[in-house]
Formats: C-alpha cells, sequence, structure tokens
C-alpha cells in the first residue's frame, strides 16, 4: 500500500509540463474549497505538494513566473496542516474557462489528474481496492466530473456532502484504466503487480487452508477407525472377519494415521479409496449387528 502511494504521487508531481498544463492547473483550482475576497480568490489545501505543482502549471499557462508578484501567492495562516494561497481573480478566471459550458472538449483527462492531484485518493485495504475524488459541487466541477467518467463507462458511486460530491471507483480494472488515461502509467503498473501478488497469496492461503482441513479430517477418521477396531478386539470380532476386512484391520493398525488412500495402497492387493471407504462402511455394520445382537441376549436373559 505504501508502495503504491508514494509511487502515485511522485508520479503525479513529475509529470512533464505539456499543452495541458492550463488543463491540469484548473483541475488542481477546481478540486479546492475557494472564497473570493477583493481582487483574489483565495484557496485552501491540505497538500503541500499539489500547490507547488499549481504554481509551477500556473507559471507556464499565464506565462510568466509565479514568484509572487505575478497573480499568485502563499498567504500567511495558523492554520495547522493546511496551505491557503491567493489567486488573481482575472488571471484564475482565464484558467478556470477550460472548465466552462463552453469548452468544447468534455473529455478533459489533464482537467481529470488535475482534480485527482486536489481532491483524490486511491485507497488498499485488506480487501479490495478503491478510488476516491471529492470535487467541489459549487463550481460545477463535481458535475462535470461525474458526467465525463460515467461517458467512459465506469462505474461509480456517488455520494453527496455539504459542499462536494464524493465519487468512488471500487472495480480494480476500472481504477487501472482511469490511472492510465490521466498519464499515470507508473502507479497503474504498480497497482496491477499489487493485485497479481494478492490473488497469488489468496489461493497459497485457500490451498493452506484446505490442506490443513484435509490433514484433520484423516487423521480424524483415522482415530475413529482405530476406535472401531479396538471394540472389535474387544468383542472377538476381528478373528472371525473375511480375508479383505481382515486386511484391512491390520494394515490399519500398522498405519494408525495415514489417509484412506495411502491405507488402500499397503494392502497386498492395492484397492481405491472408494473401496476402502466401502469396506469400513462394512465393518461398522458388522460391529453394530453384533453390538444389537449382545442387547438383545441381554435382555431375553433378564426376561427369564
Amino acid at each position: 500500500m505504501e508502495s503504491v502511494n508514494r509511487t502515485i504521487w511522485d508520479e503525479w508531481g513529475a509529470m512533464p509540463s505539456n499543452e495541458q498544463a492550463r488543463d491540469e492547473a484548473a483541475g488542481i483550482l477546481d478540486g479546492l474549497p475557494s472564497r473570493a475576497r477583493g481582487e483574489e480568490i483565495m484557496f485552501i489545501s491540505p497538500r503541500l505538494f499539489a500547490v507547488r505543482r499549481l504554481m509551477r502549471l500556473w507559471g507556464e499557462c499565464c506565462s510568466c513566473p509565479a514568484d509572487g508578484q505575478q497573480g499568485i501567492r502563499l498567504v500567511d495562516t495558523q492554520i495547522k496542516g493546511k496551505i491557503v494561497f491567493a489567486a488573481d481573480k482575472e488571471r484564475t478566471a482565464d484558467i478556470l474557462s477550460v472548465t466552462r459550458s463552453t469548452a468544447k472538449r468534455t473529455r478533459n483527462w489533464g482537467w481529470v489528474r488535475g482534480i485527482f492531484g486536489s481532491c483524490g485518493a486511491l485507497y488498499m485495504p485488506k480487501a479490495g481496492y478503491y478510488l476516491i475524488m471529492r470535487p467541489q459541487t459549487a463550481n460545477g466541477s463535481a458535475e462535470r466530473l461525474q458526467a465525463i467518467l460515467k461517458s467512459c463507462g465506469f462505474t461509480v458511486g456517488v455520494r453527496k456532502r455539504a459542499t462536494y460530491r464524493e465519487l468512488t471507483l471500487r472495480d480494480q480494472q476500472q481504477i487501472v484504466t482511469l490511472l492510465s488515461r490521466m498519464g499515470l502509467v507508473k502507479t497503474a503498473l504498480s497497482l496491477e503487480e499489487t493485485a497479481i501478488y494478492r490473488s497469488m497469496r489468496s489461493h497459497a492461503n485457500k490451498l493452506v487452508n484446505c490442506d490443513a482441513a484435509n490433514i484433520n479430517k484423516s487423521i480424524e477418521a483415522a482415530r475413529g477407525q482405530m476406535e472401531l477396531i479396538r471394540r472389535m478386539d474387544e468383542l472377538g470380532i476381528t478373528e472371525t472377519l473375511p480375508e479383505p476386512l481382515f486386511e484391512l484391520v491390520a494394515a490399519r493398525k500398522r498405519n494408525p494415521s495415514i489417509s484412506l488412500k495411502e491405507l488402500g495402497q499397503t494392502l497386498p492387493r492395492p484397492i481405491s479409496k472408494s473401496t476402502v471407504e466401502y469396506r469400513w462402511r462394512k465393518l461398522e455394520h458388522i460391529l453394530q449387528t453384533q453390538l444389537k445382537g449382545d442387547d438383545a441376549n441381554v435382555l431375553r436373559k433378564s426376561g427369564r
């Protein structure tokens, strides 16, 4: 889990800037809560790496360095664990124009990548996977993101909150596809490797558990057969058994813990597991018949 999380944010922060710089910057801004203050818009984020990438993208798409005097600046606050920055209202509106209804591109993966970086996360509990994004509802980004994902065939779970909408993907293959479309190819491959490892480990655990259950079952069956033999010996039945049944009893005495299949192979004339089971049922029937006969004799004697 830590490896995949480290991979995803390292890859996201290090992605080279391209023609989607404005789209990604718009996505980062759209994913953050904001409020207007004079000629600026105040944004707040818990992710320093996202703010750093935004400032780099801002400088590129505004054709000027993000040095604090060119339309974006950090604000010194006492909010623990949060980064607050102010952006020029006019330049912010210019960047965000790519997300408006007039924008021609409806499946803008650069914008989706920015949204993911500002308000998304990938979770991998002990069982399953899920990817969550929490875009803001006030600026319409939640509705647009949901429409993009559904138009591409993604199965999206939706939970409405006060100021944002929580969009969730739980299918591992769909998560890998979405990561790839956002350009996070290394993370997608890392997730697939983790999924394969989990599947192999789960299969191995099932085999071990199955083997353990079979061993316990064999031991319990052998214990019951040894008890049956003891009762037959006490009643003097063993020496009167037909040869095939006598050989089976003798083989079990010599091998008190092996499985029925292995027991059948130790006989002078090897037999299958099903034949061994059949002969044990005959032995059980013989013992039960003898016990019933003894009980009847006791009743007859007591009635005299």
